[in-house]
């Protein structure tokens, strides 16, 4: 795939703040792919954005883009001249790039229509709902045809309905070619649209992964639920070196070779402890958002 954002060693030193806001983060964003990043509040995920865009100089590190791709770009909440109405707004923006003419008839028809607002055209801004407005974001985006979308929770504080609004814009964008990069605190979203996912933590890139290799390390993915507290066997897990996760009555093992689960079996038959059930759960970004940042956590820890 080609390449057309490298980031290098990235990192952001706030003047009046002791630690990095962003440190060591190096990754590809390739033509054409759907990346979502998320993390919890304050994990850099606007501090990268804002990077991205060149709002603010980094401390350390770079950001390369494969040639001069126009960028849109949508805020968390946009702001707008509330008195004019949506197709105004557009056709002032639209002059404001230089379209006139046919062109910007063309682009702000097929804006609207691309973000779900064309019955919405002739209404002022002021009268829209919070959803509409953060359609209308995405439509102000991209009016000048960017090849790049830059996204910062674009479904944040909107009901399920909205959200899937969203998700239908980002799927249509996706499905033109464009290439989309969003922050979002909805996992599920993350999981429906995206072809990657990396996970901010504490400033730090934790994770960098595409979708389908998570799920299909998701199904090598072993539960097993014994009649026993499962944390009493942590000792002897952990001396038979398997990377599991103990969840009252649940043993989760990630990597489930047959040679290990007939070490596990005959750990259980030895400590008389029967198996209820095995499973192999799905793909669910928290456990996987869960694993990543827990990880850091132990290794600052020991």
């Amino acid at each position: 795939m080609k390449t057309i954002i490298a980031i290098n060693n990235l990192g952001k030193r706030y003047a009046r703040s002791p630690g990095w806001a962003l440190k060591d983060i190096s990754l590809t964003i390739h033509s054409g792919e759907v990346f979502g990043l998320v993390g919890e509040n304050g994990a850099g995920k606007t501090t990268f954005i804002r990077l991205l865009l060149g709002l603010i100089r980094p401390t350390t590190g770079q950001v390369k883009f494969s040639h001069s791709p126009g960028i849109g770009y949508v805020p968390d909440r946009p702001v707008f001249y509330t008195t004019f109405t949506v197709t105004e707004y557009l056709n002032l923006l639209g002059q404001l790039t230089g379209l006139k003419g046919k062109r910007l008839k063309d682009r702000v028809d097929h804006a609207l229509h691309l973000a779900n607002l064309a019955d919405r055209a002739g209404y002022r801004i002021g009268t829209l709902s919070r959803g509409m407005l953060q359609r209308l974001g995405i439509a102000q985006a991209i009016l000048g045809d960017p090849e790049i979308i830059i996204m910062d929770e674009p479904a944040a504080g909107l009901d399920p309905f909205g959200q899937k609004g969203i998700r239908d814009i980002i799927l249509r964008l996706h499905q033109q070619g464009k290439t989309i990069l969003f922050s979002s605190h909805y996992l599920a979203e993350i999981e429906r649209v995206c072809s990657r996912v990396g996970v901010l933590h504490k400033g730090r890139l934790v994770l960098n992964r595409g979708i389908g290799e998570l799920m299909r390390e998701r199904r090598q993915m072993v539960a097993i639920e014994i009649d026993a507290e499962a944390i009493v066997l942590e000792e002897a897990l952990s001396r038979l070196e398997l990377d599991c996760e103990l969840e009252g009555h649940r043993i989760i093992f990630h990597h489930l070779d047959d040679d290990r689960y007939f070490a596990v079996m005959q750990l259980l038959g030895e400590r008389r402890i029967r198996v209820l059930s095995l499973s192999h759960p799905g793909l669910f970004l928290e456990d996987v958002f869960l694993t990543a940042t827990n990880h850091l956590e132990r290794g600052r820890s020991r």
